[in-house]
C-alpha cells in the first residue's frame, strides 16, 4: 500500500471517532491556542471567502462559520468518510459552505480566496513545496494563509527519548518518522525551511509561532509510565496554563519548542 493509501485508510477509519478524540484536554489546549491566532486574521468588516485544505470533519470550518457571519467556506478533503461528518456538522450553514471530495494534489479551482487554511495537513503531505504552491495558487493578492505542521525538533526529540533508532535516522535524513503506533508516518518541518518555501511561492510570513511550548505531551510519555499527569494538570489548572501558553506563543524565539509550528503569511 502506498503512502497516500495508508493515510486515506487511516482517516476513513477514524472519521466517526475523530471529533471525540479531539475533545481530550491536551488537544483542546492546542486547538484553542491556534484558534486565538486564526481569529486575529479574519476580517470582520467585509465579506470573506475561505478555502480549507484537508478540512476533515469540518471542525475548524464550524468554529469559523459560527463566530463570523461574513464568511463563506470551501472545504476540500480526500476522505469521503471525513467529509460525511463535515456535511452533517455544517448543514445549518447551508449556502455558506461548499464541500469538495478531492485529493489536494489534483485541486485546480478557478476561484481565489481571501484566506487559505492548511491545518495539520503538512504532516500527512509528502511534498511541502507542492502544498504551499497549491495554497499560493488559490490565494488572492493580499490574502492570508495559515499553515500548521509538526515541528521537526519535537519529532526528533521524542523519537530519541523513546529509543526509536530507525526513526531518529529517518527524521534527520528524510524529515519522516513516528509519534504513535496509531498514526501513519509523519512528515516533520523546520520553521526556517517552511518560511523559505512560503517566500518561494510569494507568501510573506507575517507571524510565526510554535505551540504548545511549555506543556508538551510526549516527552513525559517517553520518560514515565504515568500518561495521565499532563491531562490531570490541565484539567485542574487549565486557564492558568492556557494563559501561560498564550504569553509565550508570542515569543518567536521559542517556536522550535512547540509541538506544532504555525506560519501566517500574506500573498504579495
Amino acid at each position: 500500500m502506498c503512502e497516500k493509501e495508508i493515510v486515506l485508510e487511516h482517516f476513513n477509519g477514524i472519521s466517526t471517532t475523530y471529533d471525540e478524540n479531539n475533545k481530550k484536554v491536551y488537544w483542546q489546549l492546542a486547538d484553542n491556542l491556534l484558534w486565538e491566532i486564526i481569529k486575529e486574521y479574519i476580517p470582520k468588516d467585509r465579506q470573506v471567502t475561505l478555502l480549507e485544505l484537508g478540512a476533515g470533519t469540518g471542525e475548524w470550518a464550524y468554529k469559523i462559520l459560527k463566530e463570523f457571519d461574513n464568511i463563506s467556506c470551501v472545504l476540500v478533503d480526500f476522505s469521503n468518510n471525513m467529509l460525511n461528518q463535515a456535511k452533517e456538522k455544517l448543514k445549518e450553514f447551508k449556502n455558506r459552505v461548499k464541500i469538495i471530495n478531492s485529493d489536494i494534489n489534483d485541486l485546480k479551482l478557478t476561484e481565489q480566496f481571501d484566506i487559505v487554511l492548511n491545518i495539520y495537513v503538512l504532516p500527512f503531505f509528502k511534498n511541502t513545496n507542492k502544498l504551499i504552491e497549491i495554497v499560493s495558487s488559490h490565494l488572492k493578492s493580499g490574502g492570508i494563509s495559515i499553515s500548521v505542521g509538526e515541528n521537526f525538533y519535537n519529532g526528533l526529540a521524542l523519537n530519541i527519548l523513546k529509543g526509536n533508532t530507525n526513526d531518529v535516522k529517518n527524521v534527520i535524513e528524510k524529515n519522516v518518522g513516528s509519534l504513535s503506533q496509531y498514526v501513519p508516518k509523519l512528515h516533520f518541518d523546520k520553521m526556517n525551511e517552511l518560511v523559505e518555501i512560503h517566500r518561494k511561492y510569494d507568501i510573506i510570513p507575517i507571524f510565526k509561532c510554535g505551540y504548545p511550548v511549555v506543556s508538551l505531551i510526549g516527552v513525559e510519555e517517553a520518560l514515565t509510565s504515568d500518561k495521565n499527569t499532563i491531562s490531570k494538570i490541565l484539567t485542574d489548572d487549565y486557564d492558568y496554563i492556557f494563559n501561560i501558553e498564550m504569553q509565550y506563543i508570542r515569543d518567536e524565539s521559542l517556536y522550535n519548542r512547540g509541538k506544532y509550528i504555525c506560519i501566517v503569511g500574506e500573498k504579495v
